[in-house]
């Protein structure tokens, strides 16, 4: 079975290890990044505890020496279901399931100053640019 997995977030990196190996299984992660944020430990980065290193790992490390694992950095333009395809900037991807694993992005909850203001936390990069905020502010 072919399978495609759009993000390698949480669930579709757990996904895409379990069948890491698997007979009857072809699976293709997709994600626009190269590399894997561990979230809960964003905290560690702003606060100066962690470097962001040590939260992200490459994926590609991941799947190393895996038989039926495929990593492609790319971003998914559009999905055609009746067609069982995926494009995306670098080619067409065609599955017999899908698996959409994109994760959530900051909900600013239509508040024009909130997304002005404030600074959120999703990312590594964000994660520093918060540090780096507070200390400004405290220097």
């Amino acid at each position: 079975m072919k399978l495609v997995i759009i993000g390698a977030g949480f669930g579709g990196l757990r996904l895409a290890r379990k069948l890491r190996n698997k007979a009857g299984f072809e699976v293709t992660l997709i994600d626009r990044f190269n590399y894997h944020q561990f979230q809960p430990l964003f905290y560690q980065v702003a606060t100066a505890g962690l470097n962001g290193s040590d939260i992200s790992f490459p994926l590609r490390k991941v799947f190393h020496g895996a038989k039926n694992v495929a990593y492609r950095m790319a971003t998914v333009e559009q999905v055609l279901p009746a067609q069982n395809k995926v494009q995306t900037n670098i080619g067409d991807f065609e599955y017999d399931q899908l698996v959409i694993a994109t994760g959530a992005g900051t909900n600013f909850f239509g508040n024009a100053n909130m997304e002005k203001y404030a600074v959120p936390m999703k990312s590594t990069v964000e994660a520093i640019e918060l540090r780096n905020r507070i200390l400004q502010n405290f220097e």
